[in-house]
């Protein structure tokens, strides 16, 4: 792992039973970088995060996060990490604040400390008005807000994000990704993007690793990947993705 990596995967790879969902991925994340992590639903994207949190073991390979093995070090990678789901469901009973508070205190939070860190948030995402409302009645807008907001109560150095678009209207899908841009710019977090929408990759990461059944077909710099897939004759996976994007 170089010093400047945040996320370090080699060769990693998860089967269940005889499906092979993971095959021998490779790639890094630089420390204070968006990567984009591309591929179709199924792909194996999902997988991988769950692995680098330690919610799955990996069949083969190896991964670190800061420095920390995902298998031997797996609780100090969650604690350094802030993770969205792709299909997350809130509690409906509970209010932006109760929630908040509740995971707070799964960190370890608590007290003056976590209660201003949680107004923070609920001001941050313009969710102060409805600490009070039950997050049953949230929109999907509204939901993912939320669900930023718990990704990043613990103030995380790297935060992994699965498929956080979608569902979003345009207005939401552009906010979300300029909040994004600005915590790697401002403060500096490492930020694994996984999505199979092609123009929020474009419009926020410069480098990329794209998963096809299970396997890594590409990565590095988007623009260059981009080229060398016209200049070949190749443009049948960027059209595939182009198409999933629309």
């Amino acid at each position: 792992m170089a010093i400047s990596d945040a996320i370090s995967i080699n060769h990693l790879s998860k089967t269940f039973a005889d499906i092979r969902a993971v095959d021998d991925v490779s790639f890094a994340v630089r420390k204070g970088e968006i990567y984009g992590f591309m591929g179709h639903n199924g792909a194996g994207k999902t997988t991988t995060i769950r692995m680098l949190l330690g919610l799955l073991k990996p069949t083969g390979g190896a991964a670190s996060v800061l420095g920390h093995d995902i298998v031997g070090q797996s609780l100090a990678v969650r604690q350094l990490c802030g993770f969205l789901p792709g299909s997350y469901a809130l509690p409906k009973d509970l209010t932006p604040l109760s929630f908040l508070r509740y995971v707070g205190a799964m960190f370890g939070l608590s007290g003056k400390g976590l209660d201003l860190r949680i107004d923070a948030l609920l001001e941050q995402f313009e969710l102060g008005a409805v600490r009070h409302k039950r997050l049953g009645q949230f929109s999907t807008g509204m939901s993912q807000k939320v669900g930023l907001a718990q990704a990043l109560i613990n103030d995380p150095q790297v935060l992994l994000l699965d498929e956080p678009t979608a569902g979003l209207d345009p207005i939401g899908r552009h906010d979300f990704l300029e909040f994004i841009r600005t915590l790697a710019r401002d403060r500096g977090v490492t930020v694994l993007f996984s999505t199979h929408i092609l123009t929020d990759i474009e419009r926020i990461c410069e480098r990329v690793a794209i998963l096809h059944r299970g396997k890594l077909v590409a990565s590095g710099e988007l623009g260059t990947l981009k080229a060398q897939y016209h200049a070949d004759g190749m443009d049948d996976l960027y059209l595939t993705l182009a198409r999933a994007a629309a």
